[in-house]
């Protein structure tokens, strides 16, 4: 009778590990899209940051340099640069801000689909479930 009732189970048992085969394959091509979605924000990030960096320069209580031929500087065209710096600054802080948030919520897509993952390859398979009589 045992028998009987494993020749029945062995045919869904083959057919659950089938169905198991094809999900994992979606699951992980899935995971590596956004695998490559997430490396390519992680290098605009990383552009971005050596942009940031390249323009942090302090502004204030730094002499500013001097003009060329010793023509007299023009307060409003200092103070107007000195803004722009800031502002830009500030965009390139946002934009980071933005990219960060972008890769960690790609990051919380990947969390369940990793779970899944696991869990399909940790499932026993159709010769393991079967008792040996």
């Amino acid at each position: 009778m045992r028998r009987l009732i494993y020749a029945l189970l062995l045919p869904l048992s083959f057919a659950a590990a089938a169905d198991n085969g094809t999900e994992l394959e979606r699951l992980s091509s899935a995971l590596n899209m956004l695998n490559q979605q997430q490396q390519a924000v992680y290098q605009h990030f990383q552009m971005v940051q050596e942009v940031r960096r390249g323009s942090a320069r302090p502004l204030y209580g730094m002499p500013a340099p001097s003009p060329p031929d010793g023509q007299i500087v023009n307060y409003d065209a200092v103070v107007a640069a000195q803004s722009e710096a800031i502002q830009r600054r500030e965009a390139l802080s946002r934009q980071a801000d933005a990219l960060l948030a972008k890769y960690n919520e790609i990051e919380a897509l990947k969390e369940p689909l990793q779970a899944r993952i696991y869990e399909l390859t940790l499932a026993p398979g159709p010769n393991d479930r079967l008792g040996g009589d």
